[in-house]
C-alpha cells in the first residue's frame, strides 16, 4: 500500500485548522482562568496571535524606562535632555575592565517592587518575565556581542541558604534558554560573606567585595556575559570582571536595572 501524502493546499488548511484550534483553546483558558500581571495584579489581555505578554503594559514600561542619556560604557544615567555617547567621568578615570554595562531600564519604583519580592519574598517565577525585560530592550546587543558562555554573578552559600536561590543565576538561566548559550552556574564563587551592598555607599562597597569573588572554572578565553541584577555603583561589576579578564577572557555586563547612590 503507497502512503499518499497531503497535497501542499491540504498541508495549509490542516496548519490554519491547527493554529486556529490553538488560538481558541487559548481564548477558553483566558475565560477560565484568566492571567494576571505578577507585578500589579491586573488582568493581562491575550495578543492577536494569541500569546500572552509575560507583564502587563504599564509595568512592563516601567521595567523597560532607559535613560535616553548614558554612559555607553558603565551605563550610568546623565542629566542630560539629548542623546550623548560620551563615557562618564569615572570611565574616563579608571577605565572599566569590562567591555560595557547594559541594562533594561532605569531603577524605578516598580522595578524596585520587583525586586524585593524576586530576592527576599520567594518569588523565583519572576525570573521569566524580568528576564523578558532584559530581552525586549537588549537582545540584540547581547547576540550582536556574540557571547560563548553566560556567568551569574554568585551568593555566598549561606546567602544562598537563606534565600534559596540565586536570583541572577535564574535570570541568566531564561536569557541562556532564549539566546541558546550555555550558562556557567558555577563560574565564579563568592569566596566569603559580605554585606549588603544596598546599606553601603560607594568607598564601602569597593572595600566590602575584595576579595569577595574567585574563579572556578579553567577555561580558554571566552567571550562573557556576567549577569547581574541591579548595578549602581558597578563595583560588583568591575571586581568580578577584573578576576575573569586577568584570565584572558572578554566581558560584558548586562542587568535588569541601574540605579544611583542617593
Amino acid at each position: 500500500m503507497t502512503m499518499r501524502w497531503p497535497s501542499p493546499l491540504r498541508h495549509q488548511q490542516i496548519k490554519y485548522l491547527l493554529q486556529r484550534s490553538r488560538q481558541e483553546l487559548l481564548w477558553l483558558s483566558y475565560q477560565l482562568l484568566p492571567p494576571h500581571c505578577p507585578l500589579c495584579g491586573k488582568p493581562l489581555q491575550p495578543k492577536p496571535d494569541g500569546s500572552i505578554a509575560t507583564l502587563c503594559d504599564l509595568c512592563r514600561n516601567q521595567c523597560q524606562s532607559r535613560a535616553q542619556a548614558h554612559c555607553p560604557r558603565c551605563d550610568e544615567p546623565y542629566q542630560a535632555s539629548t542623546i550623548t555617547s560620551h563615557q562618564c567621568s569615572q570611565c574616563l578615570k579608571t577605565p572599566p575592565p569590562f567591555e560595557w554595562i547594559k541594562t533594561a531600564g532605569i531603577y524605578t519604583e516598580v522595578m524596585a517592587q520587583a525586586m524585593n519580592q524576586f530576592k527576599y519574598h520567594g518569588r523565583a517565577t519572576l525570573a521569566k518575565p524580568l528576564a523578558q525585560c532584559i530581552l525586549d530592550q537588549l537582545g540584540d546587543e547581547i547576540s550582536a556581542y556574540r557571547p560563548d558562555l553566560i556567568i551569574p554573578v554568585p551568593l555566598h552559600r549561606e546567602r544562598l541558604r537563606e534565600r534559596g536561590y540565586n536570583q541572577s543565576l535564574l535570570l541568566a538561566r531564561q536569557l541562556g534558554k532564549v539566546l541558546n548559550v550555555e550558562v556557567l552556574a558555577q563560574g565564579m564563587v563568592r569566596s566569603r560573606p559580605t554585606s549588603p551592598q544596598s546599606l553601603l555607599n560607594a568607598s564601602k562597597r569597593h572595600k566590602n567585595l575584595h576579595g569577595a569573588f574567585k574563579i572556578n572554572h579553567n577555561l580558554a578565553p571566552q567571550r562573557l556575559i556576567l549577569v547581574d541584577d541591579i548595578v549602581t555603583t558597578t563595583s560588583t561589576a568591575r571586581a568580578c570582571s577584573t578576576l575573569l579578564s586577568q584570565q584572558g577572557h572578554t566581558v560584558a555586563v548586562v542587568a535588569l536595572g541601574r540605579a544611583s547612590l542617593k
